[in-house]
Order: structure tokens, then sequence, then C-alpha cells
């Protein structure tokens, strides 16, 4: 799981900067392009907060770039290669991407209803045990594409929400800073992910 404390006071200014610092991927070769505008969003939905708007609309399109990026990275490795890890102790190709499905199911918490037949329930066990599950490639691809799609709906799901407080873990969460924490974390193991195809010889397919 990610973990991270974010302080409760300037809660805007910290989203926005960290945000802020991960546009700045767009000047690597592996993420190019990653920073095209996002389509404005719809006023009479969004929160009151301007700084609000702002910030759900970031946390979105970094949300579709990293979807966009990993589930083009699962279906590029090889299934023979889902195993593959560069040392001991680290997590293989397969183990990153249900680490990422798994996390993309944490807005559970904050009590955004998830599918029937998603085993993954407000305790951490929960969570561990969908992240033990021994999956083949199709089924890693579709776990992935699931979470994704319950996590852009969570987002909007939450949006008038965000000063709420919740428990995430052994501690007490904003909402916002959740969500910080996810998009942080999974640009995190998309790095991991894009370093681990090119040890393997495998050129992400939208760098070409």
């Amino acid at each position: 799981m990610f973990d991270g404390n974010l302080g409760y006071g300037c809660r805007v200014l910290a989203i926005l900067f960290t945000l802020t610092l991960l546009a700045g991927c767009a000047a690597d070769p592996e993420t190019q392009g990653a920073d095209a505008p996002s389509a404005p969003v719809d006023a009479d939905e969004a929160p009151a907060q301007p700084q609000d708007r702002e910030m759900l609309s970031l946390l979105e399109r970094r949300i579709e770039i990293a979807q966009d990026k990993f589930l083009q990275l699962a279906e590029a490795i090889p299934e023979d290669r889902y195993d593959w890890r560069p040392m001991e102790g680290v997590r293989s190709f397969r183990e990153v991407f249900i680490h990422i499905a798994a996390d993309n199911w944490a807005p559970s918490w904050a009590e955004v209803p998830t599918p029937e037949d998603i085993p993954v329930t407000r305790d951490m066990a929960s969570l561990r045990a969908y992240q033990d599950q021994q999956l083949t490639k199709e089924q890693t691809l579709t776990e992935l594409r699931r979470s994704f799609v319950f996590l852009l709906a969570a987002l909007d799901h939450t949006r008038d929400r965000l000063d709420e407080r919740m428990m995430f873990g052994n501690r007490e969460w904003g909402i916002d800073e959740l969500w910080v924490a996810l998009v942080t974390h999974m640009h995190e193991h998309l790095g991991q992910t894009i370093a681990y195809a090119r040890a393997n010889g495998i050129v992400p397919p939208w760098s070409g």
C-alpha cells in the first residue's frame, strides 16, 4: 500500500504543487505528449470552489494518463515475462499490475460503492488477499481495466466531499489526501514498470 502524511493545512496549495511536479514528466521521452489540455469540468456538476475544480481536472487527467499507459504496458509484456523481477524481494510485472488494481479500489473506504463481485471490503486483509491472486495476463488486464473505471467514477462521487475525513489503514485521511496519494503512487509504479520493460528490451508502445 502507499503511504504518506500530507499536512492538513493549505490543502489546495499542497495538492496543486504536487500535481504541478507530476506535470513536469511531460519533458521526459517516456511521457512526451502526456499534458494535452484536459476537457473543462462542467460547472453545474463541479464543487463550488474554483480551486477544487482545478484540482479535480488535474487529478482526472493524471489518472487517465496512468490508465492508458498501464494498460498499454500490461498488453505489451509477453505473458512469459509477467513474473520477471529485477531481483528478489521486489515486485514482478504481474505483482505491480495487481498492486495498482488493488489500490484503485481504495476509495471504497470513502463509502464509494464497488461492484458486487469485487472481493475488496473495508479492511486491509481483503486488499492484501486481492493482491495475492494468481491471475493470468488476460485476467490481470481485466482487473486493471475495471479498477480504473471504478477509480474515475469514484473521483466524481467524491467531488463534493474532499474535506471529509475517513479511516484508511491505521490512520485518518482527508479524502483530498487520499486522491493525492493515489495519483502520485500510481505514477511512481508507472515509472517502475517502464524501467522493467526497458530492462527486458520492450519499448513502451506510446514511445515508438
